[in-house]
């Protein structure tokens, strides 16, 4: 059971790597305009707000990743819900905060932080990672399950 968790795991942190990679391309490629001395403060005001998003989008898959460690746990490994919460949960309460917070900029403010809306983007990517490891990791364990009770 042991070597199934790692290799799902494995491949979490494979797509982590990947996406945080994607994510530092995409934030690099942003072209800023600096003609004056305010405009000159307004990038740098920008490269450090994608730094702090940067680094919080690395931490959170970081953690999403060590918490596959948790099916180790029977009780969790076999029930469908927490399995699901180990995979899933994570990310999906990071997808609905950064909706939250785009919608009360959008409502309020009439506007939203690009930033917020590149990490809005690939937490909804790395969601769907998850829900889609679930499920195979699910299929995997029914079919170790099944070849242990023959």
């Amino acid at each position: 059971m042991g070597k199934i968790i790692v290799k799902f795991w494995l491949f979490n942190v494979l797509i982590s790597i990947v996406l945080f990679i994607l994510y530092r391309l995409v934030i690099a490629e942003k072209n800023t305009v600096d003609t004056g001395f305010l405009n000159t403060i307004i990038v740098i005001m920008d490269i450090i707000v994608n730094l702090i998003f940067s680094a919080v989008y690395l931490f959170s898959i970081a953690l999403c990743s060590l918490l596959f460690f948790l099916n180790h746990i029977e009780k969790v490994r076999n029930s469908k819900t927490l399995c699901f919460l180990v995979f899933s949960g994570i990310p999906a309460v990071c997808l609905v905060i950064l909706i939250v917070y785009i919608l009360v900029g959008v409502c309020y403010y009439n506007m939203a932080i690009e930033p917020l809306k590149t990490l809005l983007l690939f937490t909804f990517i790395y969601l769907g990672c998850t829900i889609l490891e679930f499920i195979a990791f699910r299929k995997a364990i029914k079919k170790s399950n099944n070849l242990l009770f023959k």
